[in-house]
């Protein structure tokens, strides 16, 4: 995955050369979308995320807020989005056992 500017952003969804976007959970209060663009020259598709202007990776608390940044900025009303977490290491609470 390679993280670009909002500049490079905006450009690939006015194209319309996004073709595939992932919601991606880091951690409990951590969110951020990737999306896929084929290479211009060799026509392999390409991963890329948005980066902040302190070039790091920009993400949301919530990722209703996400998805409003998505349809209010690229008007992006329908599509697959595929919902990954990569909080495999984080433990979560376990239930009470049964009475």
């Amino acid at each position: 995955m390679k993280a670009i500017g909002q500049h490079s952003v905006d450009l690939a969804f006015n194209q319309k050369d996004v073709h595939e976007i992932t919601v991606i959970r880091r951690t409990h209060k951590e969110w951020y979308f990737t999306f896929v663009v084929n290479d211009p020259v060799t026509k392999k598709p390409e991963t890329y995320a948005l980066l902040t202007q302190r070039g790091g990776l920009r993400t949301w608390s919530d990722p209703r807020n996400l998805f409003s940044f998505l349809f209010d900025r690229y008007g992006v009303t329908a599509g697959k989005f595929k919902l990954i977490e990569e909080c495999s290491n984080e433990t979560h609470p376990s239930p009470p056992p049964p009475r």
